[in-house]
């Protein structure tokens, strides 16, 4: 076969593919021909990453990215909270009415390593990803020159993207029968954990969002993995002097999207595009967590303080306002309560007896 028909055949396949996607969700298995991708995961690490990776980040898009260990990647649906309108949507409880429901939320918990963490996602989200996931399949079949394309192209295992898991088509996020919970649960819990053992899907940057990970999640020396996820930040809120000027004023405020990682005595974010870790902020005595509008000044809003900061960050939800607010907190009380109380000559850290030091 010429070149210019491999060519033909090839964007002739990508042009049914784009035609499937503008159409519908096709949630069948998606299939590409043989010899298109090398098998080698290249971003394949040994059993830790070193606490000098933190110097070493770069943007969430890139494929030279160093995020996963060399062990696998489990998940675990533990629960699916269901909510009507009438009750309190955060007092969840084993007897759930199933009239008048609100969209599902599947609680899922994912092990790698020593590392546990929980994520929650609506049915809607694996839909998206799985969506997201197809054009990326589609992309991958351009014959195109790029530097960045061709070691994305190495990076894509041959077999395990030939067998990319079925998403069966669901009921919608309103699940009504208990039969139907229990079905819909396995088939989500199934498909993620197939799509977490192919590197070139899980690999991919919306998959990493989807589970909350990013190249600081699995540095065994920055302590355990806490929240992570994709926020709006909002300007100012610095309680340092110099640097209250402005921020008093809604006119002064000023949004980004930043990637917030929360660790055991300390939180930060970082700039998605190119990876950089912009700010820091310690766990101390001063700090809490507010998620009320009025403390917000936001809809939707959680206000972390602490003796350095007033960081307010905004959530697409209520519900995601409670689950982020109630999350981090709750991390910080089980991880970080050392840092959260006053000690001996007003240090951050509490005593040690004990301790080699030089």
């Amino acid at each position: 076969m010429s070149q210019h028909e491999q060519t033909s055949s090839t964007l002739q396949l990508v042009a049914n593919d784009m035609t499937n996607i503008m159409e519908k969700l096709d949630t069948r298995e998606l299939d590409l021909g043989d010899g298109e991708y090398d098998t080698t995961d290249t971003s394949s690490t040994a059993d830790h990453l070193p606490f000098t990776a933190i110097y070493h980040t770069v943007a969430f898009k890139e494929p030279e990215a160093k995020v996963f260990l060399s062990s696998p990647i489990t998940a675990k649906i533990l629960e699916v909270e269901r909510f009507t309108s009438a009750q309190d949507r955060f007092n969840v409880s084993n007897q759930r009415s199933v009239n008048k429901a609100m969209p599902a939320v599947f609680k899922i918990e994912l092990k790698h390593g020593e590392f546990t963490w929980l994520v929650k996602r609506k049915e809607k989200h694996f839909m998206e990803l799985h969506r997201e996931l197809r054009t990326y399949k589609t992309f991958m079949r351009l014959p195109l020159p790029s530097r960045s394309h061709t070691i994305k192209r190495q990076a894509g295992g041959r077999s395990e993207v030939r067998q990319m898991p079925n998403l069966p088509r669901g009921g919608g996020d309103d699940l009504g029968r208990e039969e139907q919970v229990s079905s819909r649960r396995k088939q989500l819990e199934d498909y993620l954990n197939k799509l977490l053992k192919m590197p070139m899907y899980r690999n991919y940057h919306a998959t990493m969002e989807f589970i909350d990970v990013s190249q600081l999640s699995f540095i065994h020396d920055l302590g355990p993995k806490g929240l992570e996820g994709m926020v709006l930040k909002r300007s100012g809120g610095h309680r340092i002097p110099g640097l209250n000027c402005c921020g008093h004023s809604k006119m002064c405020y000023r949004w980004s999207k930043r990637w917030l990682v929360v660790k055991d005595s300390f939180l930060l974010y970082m700039k998605p595009d190119s990876g950089a870790i912009s700010f820091v902020m310690l766990v101390d005595k001063e700090f809490s967590i507010k998620m009320d509008s009025k403390e917000t000044e936001t809809k939707h809003g959680v206000r972390i303080d602490s003796l350095s900061r007033s960081l307010v960050l905004k959530c697409s939800s209520y519900r995601h306002a409670r689950w982020w607010g109630q999350a981090i907190e709750g991390f910080v009380q089980k991880h970080g309560s050392a840092f959260l109380t006053d000690h001996r000559f007003g240090s951050f850290a509490r005593e040690e007896v004990n301790i080699p030091a030089k």
